[in-house]
């Protein structure tokens, strides 16, 4: 029976078996439960960010720090004021197709510079991390699919090289009495002046807590509480 036909019916007078108006309750609430989910807001999303640029606005110092918690957990990494992003997360060969740096990504890409700089958990679990950043950030599924399969397919040259850098010695976080920099400076030479000043990135542990929630693509959700042995 089609909508039209329900409709006679029901003017004709004729009453619809009560398992027909069962069909269509159900129906209908399922299709008002699909929209809700459809619309509802992200559960933490990134807090908004402030950044400070150098001279050719290519890198930018975050001004304070960035505190991503994971879904509705309490888990959260935090990215230090003074870390330095240039949103590598975007690969710049995408940059045509309407994937520049500047979007709703644009905060998670912070979070994994920040996890390929430091390095704490794999590769994977911080490219995973992305994925739900994103998702977070209320980013659509065909540019979230696009920027993740581009850090996936292309991220393992930058990942090798900020290993080698750190190696090096090299800081991407400016410490406080090194965040006045003037309006001309640019970071490449910047870094190296920290390097020669001694400046040093603070220590990150490996495999924090948050780093096991990159296994999967998941928003992640608080443990049960039978997982603590209560």
């Amino acid at each position: 029976m089609n909508a039209f036909e329900v409709t006679r019916y029901h003017r004709s007078g004729y009453r619809l078996p009560a398992l027909h108006h069962a069909k269509l309750l159900v129906v209908g609430l399922a299709s008002l439960l699909a929209s809700f989910q459809c619309w509802a807001p992200p559960p933490q999303p990134i807090p908004a960010t402030l950044f400070k640029p150098f001279a050719d606005n290519q890198q930018w110092m975050l001004a304070e720090d960035v505190v991503y918690t994971l879904g509705t957990t309490n888990v959260s990494i935090i990215v230090p004021e003074g870390f330095v992003t240039d949103f590598a997360s975007i690969p710049q060969a995408l940059w045509s197709f309407g994937l520049s740096p500047n979007g709703k990504y644009s905060k998670a890409a912070v979070i994994h510079d920040f996890l390929y700089w430091f390095q704490p958990c794999s590769r994977a679990q911080a490219d995973n991390i992305l994925a739900i950043a994103m998702q977070e950030s209320g980013v659509s599924k065909t540019k979230a699919f696009e920027i993740y399969q581009g850090v996936h397919f292309r991220g393992q040259p930058a990942w090798d090289q900020n290993s080698s850098d750190r190696k090096a010695g090299l800081s991407r976080v400016i410490r406080s009495d090194h965040m006045n920099f003037g309006p001309m400076v640019l970071w490449l030479d910047y870094q190296k002046q920290l390097l020669h000043d001694g400046v040093q990135d603070p220590v990150i542990g490996i495999n924090p807590e948050y780093c096991k929630f990159g296994d999967s693509q998941d928003v992640p959700k608080p443990l049960p509480s039978s997982a603590s042995g209560i």
